[in-house]
C-alpha cells in the first residue's frame, strides 16, 4: 500500500525560522487534513500534513510502498487521529443535529458520517500517492499538492 510518510523538511536546514518546534517524527505515516479548519489565521493547517501517531504536524512528505500495512489499520490510525483533536465528537454532535453534510448530502448517522470522513482520508491519500512516483517528496498549500524541487544556484 503506497501511503505519505514524514520526513525532514530540508528547507528547515537552510532556514531555521520555517522549522516546526513540534513536529511529526520521521518516518510517521502523515494525512493531509481534510475538514478545514475552523481558525481563518491559522497559517500551519494549510500548509501542514498531520502525524497519525504524534498528531503532530511536518510540512514535509513522501510518497513510499508500505506493503504490510492494511487499509483497516490505517482507517483505525486515522480514526484515532480525528478523535484525538475532537474532531469525532463534533462530526457526532453535527450528525445528530442534521448539519453534517458529505457531498451536498445531510448525514444524520454519525457512524456513517464517521466512516465517510475516514474514507475521504484514505481516499485522498490514494489520490496523492497514485499522482506521484515513490520517492516523491511532496508539499502542500491548500488542496494543492506539489513535488518538492531543491533550490540550486548556478554554477
Amino acid at each position: 500500500m503506497r501511503v505519505l510518510i514524514a520526513i525532514e523538511d530540508r528547507l528547515a536546514r537552510v532556514n531555521p525560522t520555517h522549522r516546526n518546534v513540534e513536529s511529526a517524527v520521521e518516518g510517521e505515516l502523515i494525512t493531509p487534513p481534510i475538514l478545514e479548519c475552523i481558525d481563518d489565521y491559522c497559517a500551519e493547517c494549510n500548509a501542514a500534513w498531520f502525524g497519525l501517531s504524534t498528531h503532530m504536524p511536518t510540512r514535509t512528505a513522501m510518497v513510499v510502498e508500505r506493503p504490510h500495512l492494511s487499509e483497516t489499520h490505517l482507517r483505525q490510525l486515522v480514526h484515532e487521529w480525528l478523535d484525538c483533536l475532537g474532531t469525532i465528537d463534533l462530526v457526532v454532535q453535527a450528525a445528530e443535529n442534521g448539519e453534517f453534510e458529505v457531498s451536498g448530502h445531510v448525514v444524520s448517522d454519525p457512524v456513517v458520517a464517521i466512516d465517510d470522513l475516514i474514507s475521504d482520508h484514505l481516499d485522498e491519500m490514494r489520490t496523492i500517492c497514485a499522482a506521484y512516483p515513490v520517492g516523491t517528496v511532496l508539499s502542500r498549500m491548500g488542496s494543492l499538492v506539489s513535488a518538492r524541487v531543491d533550490a540550486r544556484t548556478a554554477a
